[in-house]
């Protein structure tokens, strides 16, 4: 069982790494692009279309780390978890925050500001793979 979690957790992961990368490179750098007449609305559909893939991915990735950590031997799995966990403190505390108030000149920040999430879940991907080939 822990290696069918391990390797569920492993996808999501996966999946959010690569959406992370192109949040990073192409969708937040083009948010400085967009008019300012036009910016809100396109940033409140972003944010509401994204969040139906985002947020399903991030609570399977959160509910499958949190097994993972229960279930096998933590020390293990603490590096990951506390990967994850700086992603959601990163979203809550300074991704949230800021989209809150985002304006096309403010989007440079928040592109600086992602690069936490970005390395975090770059790092993680590699931890999980290499637990997955050591566990499988």
């Amino acid at each position: 069982m822990l290696e069918t979690l391990l390797l569920i957790q492993l996808i999501a992961c996966a999946a959010m790494t690569g959406i992370i990368w192109i949040v990073q490179v192409a969708i937040y750098p083009l948010f400085s692009r967009i008019t300012p007449e036009n910016f809100d609305s396109y940033h409140s559909h972003y944010t509401k279309q994204v969040t139906y893939i985002i947020a399903p991915l991030m609570f399977l990735e959160a509910s499958t780390c949190a097994t993972c950590l229960f279930l096998g031997n933590w020390q293990d799995h603490l590096i990951p978890t506390l990967l994850l966990a700086t992603v959601w403190a990163s979203t809550a505390l300074i991704q949230v925050p800021q989209h809150a108030k985002l304006s096309p000149h403010k989007a440079p920040a928040l592109v600086r500001a992602n690069w936490i999430r970005t390395i975090a879940w770059t790092t993680r991907l590699v931890l999980l793979a290499s637990l997955h080939v050591t566990h499988s």
